[in-house]
């Protein structure tokens, strides 16, 4: 097996179709450094299954797509395909027959990753497959990359292990253990459970046992209650008839005496009418009559009434002429008295008026005099005043002048001294804001920021990858969760499938004449219910007629002598022709060549069944739907779809594959989600460095914009500061010009101001203002007394006025009251005649009305009578009919309390029989059923016998009875499934056994191989020296190997001791001892060469050559002694920047076309 070429479009730097052909044992690719050189190494562990991005030299798999340059876009996808040629047929299995096999692999921008084997889509494990003990993976021995000759010679003894699994091809059984482990596992699983569940049935089925026993005892009880419970509502039934009846004949006799009393009744309420219509008719008289009298008496009372309200008006009248009579002689006096009173008082009023008019006169003189000094005084006060007021303002002013002075005077000093002080600080501050425009702050939060920024980004991608992985997980554990559904229900199927198969073959024993067949020397090929294979159209057909020959035993020659055992049933096989019509047509395999099948023609009906049996070869016809008929004979289908032993075998067969492709797929769904998990954990770890890095960058962000910020305001502070002393200082400077100013003005006022206090004369002024203060108060006293005398004879001559006035009124009012009175008395004193003839007609009329009453009343007395008498009679007939209705009331009262009675008894018929309605049991039945001699009182008391049986039971679970049977037999089928779960598990662990026992001989056997071959090419590498490897446990499947080297010369203790160049060697020995144990198809070496001297170089390259033998070499490589031993050079270049391309040239080609030249 040889790798002839790889091709490569779009991956990584090789964009455009690439073809890197191999076609000698020794292939050199060379180039610049940063040309692509690496990338066909990775190109192929890439092909080859590589999951991780890490190990292919990026971040993520969509690394691997070309990405773009200066002059190209990126491209939407990458693929790499290998051709190896199989002519050897290295590879085994379905592929041993192809000569040329391809792998190719496709990853497009969005993360869809594909696999194709021989340009067929498959999986990811379906190529790991394919090279399991080849030597050839994504991590194998056979492709060195740059560090890893030094990773191997370092790695720890687990890791060392798996080179050594790997070349003893147990890789796979480990693979298959695994799976084994896997499928153990959940099958214990499965087992434990299910001994739960059976545990859990056992407990419930003794319970459902216990309850259907009570519920069996209860229903045989119910059964009873409700047959004694019907027959005891027959008794009351019977019982309450019997009381009815003798209820119905009461109740005819007292329908009769009531009849007797009725009849009685209606004979006193025709007599009752007849005196109750003539006292009504003497009622309607009477009360006519009363009519009349009551109005005659109406009539007599307002006449009276009129005639007294007459003679009361006259009398009235004479009392109150006489009142005003007295009333008007009253008047007159007074009006007299009022009349003298007025004279006198006018001529007061005329002695008093012109005495106060003088008065008057005089107190307004004085009061002209004393205001006419007042404004004098006034005046002379006003002057005062000012003169005040101008002598204390001087005095303010020259006090203020001098403070003025003095505290300018301290301005002055302080001004000259602050404006040294601002001048001072000025000079600090330009010197302060000169260090701070110079600082570094901005340039360091501006890197820090872009730092933050590329972190951001990083974390952003960091997550939407994480993101992306974690949906293709969640994914990914859907499906292996619907796949292990599945499969649990196909394993479950499986298992009754064999389980029925088994049954149905153990019934047929054919060991005896398997036996005899094979002392007879005949070639046994099978039973029939083994080799038929019987397309699915027609499968159910041929089992209807061919049951009774499943269990026969097929040999292929015809037999000379036949069994006489019992129940031997033997088919042997022609070589005629197969006719086309039947039932051997159908079939596959060697069965095509039985005779019987042969002759069986297949039909669509009966009428075609006849037709084809009119032909003598034909023994049987046969319909799909499995009818049969034969010369005079027919059979109709008599097996069950469900029963079908062909049916369920081809069943188990699709079973069985589909079941490996579950468990296949599974697997792989279990790889993938590892492999999401392990890539999720290094995304999570990713996530976590880019977080950590981010907050670090973040707080040096805050603490250097925070440092800005106080830079920044200690700036603009420093700025304004400078700006205040600036505007301080000038306005200093003009305040001192001004202060200085006002300082000469000051002391000019200061002294006009003294000369002006010390000319004018107070005591002047204070002579005169005593003086008009004697005379103002002098002319007030006057003035007041006038005042006061005026208005007292004011007051009189008001006073005088107003009683003349008060006189004057009252004399009006009696004059008014006197012609008021006069008037009344002139109309009482008018004769009045209508009054006196009213009166006499009214007594007139008063007398009449007595005399009518009179007889009226007589007539109503003797009516009166009459109806007393009328009454009397009513009431005498109203006894005797009280006592009739008496005797009616006591009738009615027996005839309802014996309905009510039977009504009730009627209520308890219907109760007993709606009682038996709803126990379903006919009242005629069960009053047939009922013994002669049943009693009421002995059927109660069985029934609370029952029922108090019933209650002893407790509670009672009636579906215990179903449930029991249907768990019962839940249980005997998972007692099944154990058995055969535990069956199952036993030769699992055998398989392990058997796999750890191989595991072991293998691994020892390669051990020692390469253990020898590390011994014996460590010398030729060195020139020297031993080299050995060393198991670190007894136990084979776990222990790890550890390599211990000493090169010629060297005593060390330990691998870790030798120098770069020795490590490379060693592990170049390890590895090349493997390649002669189990040499991989090719070998890839990606600059192993480079830490080594020219000397061994040359010992590596010979050892190369020689190994090229058996083993094709592909490496990579700067130095010229393995360029020049390689037969073949691929060169590649980087003429356009960030595209690789292929320059190949041949050397053993080269060289003879120079030596033909």
């Amino acid at each position: 097996m040889r790798l002839k070429h790889i091709k490569l479009v779009g991956f990584k730097s090789f964009v455009d179709p690439t073809k890197v052909p191999f076609p000698h044992q020794m292939t050199c690719v060379v180039g610049p450094n940063g040309c692509g050189k690496s990338n066909v190494i990775d190109a192929v562990r890439w092909v080859l299954g590589e999951s991780s991005a890490k190990n292919l030299r990026g971040d993520a798999m969509t690394d691997v797509i070309f990405n773009g340059s200066g002059a190209r876009k990126p491209v939407s996808q990458a693929s790499v395909e290998l051709v190896f040629d199989n002519s050897s047929g290295r590879i085994q299995g379905e592929y041993a027959n192809y000569a040329e096999i391809s792998v190719k692999r496709l990853v497009t921008r969005d993360g869809r990753s594909d696999y194709f084997l021989n340009n067929s889509k498959c999986r990811r494990r379906d190529i790991t497959d394919l090279f399991l003990g080849t030597g050839l993976g994504p991590r194998s021995y056979a492709i060195i990359e740059q560090g890893m000759i030094s990773r191997l010679i370092e790695s720890k003894p687990q890791e060392l292990r798996i080179f050594i699994e790997e070349a003893a091809g147990i890789s796979k059984y480990k693979e298959r253990r695994r799976e084994t482990e896997n499928r153990m596992q959940h099958t214990r699983d499965n087992l434990d459970r299910l001994n739960d569940v059976r545990d859990e049935l056992g407990t419930q089925l003794d319970k459902l046992q216990r309850q259907a026993a009570a519920a069996r005892r209860y229903k045989e009880l119910k059964k009873q209650e409700r047959k004694f419970k019907a027959e005891l509502q027959a008794l009351r039934w019977l019982n309450l008839e019997q009381q009815a009846e003798r209820l119905r004949q009461t109740i005819r006799e007292h329908e009769a005496e009531l009849e007797k009393w009725l009849a009685e009744q209606r004979g006193s309420e025709r007599g009752t009418t007849e005196l109750r219509e003539q006292t009504n008719d003497t009622k309607a008289k009477l009360d006519k009559i009363q009519e009349q009298f009551y109005q005659l008496g109406n009539e007599i009372t307002r006449t009276e009434h009129q005639l007294q309200r007459l003679r009361t008006e006259q009398q009235q009248r004479q009392q109150r002429e006489q009142q005003l009579q007295a009333e008007l002689t009253q008047l007159n006096d007074t009006y007299q008295r009022d009349v003298e009173q007025e004279v006198e008082l006018k001529m007061q009023l005329e002695e008093l008026q012109p005495e106060a008019e003088l008065l008057a006169l005089g107190a307004e003189e004085a009061q002209q005099r004393f205001q006419q000094h007042e404004l004098a005084w006034e005046a002379l006060q006003r002057d005062y005043q000012a003169f005040l007021d101008a002598q204390q303002q001087q005095r303010a002013e020259l006090q203020q002048v001098q403070l003025q002075q003095e505290r300018i005077g301290a301005d002055l000093q302080r001004a000259t001294q602050q404006r040294n002080e601002l001048q001072a600080a000025a000079d600090e501050l330009k010197v302060e804001q000169q260090r701070l425009a110079a600082s570094e702050v901005a340039e360091q939060l501006a890197q820090v920021e872009a730092e933050i920024a590329a972190a951001n980004e990083s974390l952003q991608q960091v997550a939407a990858d994480q993101l992306q992985l974690r949906e293709q997980c969640v994914a990914t554990e859907h499906q292996q969760q619907q796949l292990q559904r599945t499969l649990q229900q196909q394993l479950g199927r499986q298992s009754s499938l064999q389980t029925l198969l088994t049954a149905a073959q153990q019934t047929h024993d054919t060991d005896q004449l398997v036996s005899w067949l094979q002392q007879q020397g005949h070639t046994l090929v099978g039973t029939v219910r083994e080799l038929l294979n019987v397309n699915d159209d027609w499968r159910f057909a041929a089992e209807q007629v061919l049951t009774f020959w499943l269990s026969a035993v097929v040999v292929n020659e015809p037999l000379e002598q036949w069994p006489s055992e019992l129940g031997s049933k033997v088919v042997t096989l022609t070589t005629a022709a197969v006719p086309t019509d039947s039932l051997a047509a159908q079939v596959q395999g060697p069965l095509r060549q039985w005779t019987l099948l042969q002759r069986i023609a297949l039909v669509t009906d009966a009428q075609a069944a006849q037709k084809q049996l009119t032909d003598s070869h034909w023994l049987l016809a046969l319909t799909q739907n499995g009818a049969a008929w034969g010369p005079g004979s027919f059979q109709a289908a008599h097996i069950e779809a469900e029963s079908s032993l062909l049916l369920q075998q081809a069943e188990l067969t699709e079973l069985e594959q589909e079941i490996a492709a579950a468990e296949q797929a599974l697997a792989q769904l279990d790889l993938q989600h590892q492999q999401q998990q392990a890539q999720l954990l290094e995304f999570e770890q990713q996530q976590q460095q880019a977080r950590t890095q981010l907050n670090e960058f973040q707080a040096q962000a805050a603490t250097w914009r925070e440092k800005q910020k106080w830079e920044q305001q200690q700036l603009t502070q420093l700025q304004d500061k400078a700006e205040q002393i600036e505007q301080r200082s000038t306005a200093l400077a003009v305040q001192v010009e001004e202060w200085q100013l006002q300082r000469e003005e000051l002391t000019l006022q200061l002294e006009t101001l003294e000369q002006r206090a010390s000319e004018d004369d107070l005591e002047s002024w204070q002579q005169q203002r005593e003086q008009l203060q004697s005379e103002r108060q002098q002319l007030r006293e006057q003035a007041q007394q006038q005042q006061q005398r005026a208005q007292e004879k004011k007051i009189q001559v008001e006073q005088l006025k107003h009683q003349t006035q008060s006189v004057r009124t009252l004399i009006q009012r009696l004059e008014q009251q006197q012609q008021q009175t006069q008037d009344q008395l002139s109309l009482l004193q008018q004769p009045d005649a209508d009054s006196s003839e009213e009166a006499e007609v009214l007594a007139m009329q008063l007398e009449e009305l007595l005399a009518q009453r009179e007889i009226v009343d007589q007539d109503r007395r003797d009516w009166a009578n009459k109806l007393a008498e009328l009454e009397q009679q009513l009431h005498d007939v109203a006894s005797g009919a009280k006592g009739v209705e008496t005797q009616i009331e006591k009738a009615r009262q027996k005839l309802q309390s014996s309905q009510m009675e039977l009504a009730a008894l009627q209520e308890r018929t219907r109760n007993v029989l709606a009682v038996l309605d709803e126990m379903q049991q006919p009242l005629k039945p069960v009053l047939a059923a009922l013994p002669e001699n049943a009693e009421e009182k002995a059927w109660q008391q069985e029934v609370e016998r029952l029922q108090s049986a019933i209650a002893r039971l407790g509670a009672i679970n009636l579906a215990a009875i179903e449930e029991a049977e249907t768990l019962a037999e839940r249980k005997s089928y998972l007692d099944q499934q154990h058995e055969d779960l535990s069956a199952s598990l036993e030769t699992l662990e055998t398989a392990i056994r058997k796999i750890d026992k191989e595991t072991r001989q293998r691994f020892k056997t390669t051990y020692d191989a390469v253990n020898s071959g590390l011994q014996e090419l460590f010398p030729k590498v060195f020139g020297g020296g031993s080299a050995y490897l060393e198991l670190t446990e007894d136990d084979l499947l776990e222990t790890g190997v550890a390599i211990m080297a000493r090169p010629p010369g060297k005593k060390n203790s330990t691998i870790h001791l030798l120098s770069g160049g020795e490590k490379a060697l060693t592990a170049l020995s390890l590895v090349f001892a493997i390649f002669r144990l189990n040499p991989a198809p090719f070998c890839l070496l990606d600059e192993v060469d480079a830490p080594l001297d020219d000397a061994n170089v040359g010992r590596f390259c010979r050892l190369v050559e020689e190994m090229s033998q058996t083993v094709q070499f592909i490496y990579i490589s700067h130095n010229k002694v393995a360029m020049e031993m390689a037969s073949h050079l691929a060169g590649v270049t980087m003429q356009e920047p960030g595209v690789s391309r292929l320059v190949a040239v041949d050397v053993d080609e080269a060289v003879a076309l120079t030596e033909a030249s």
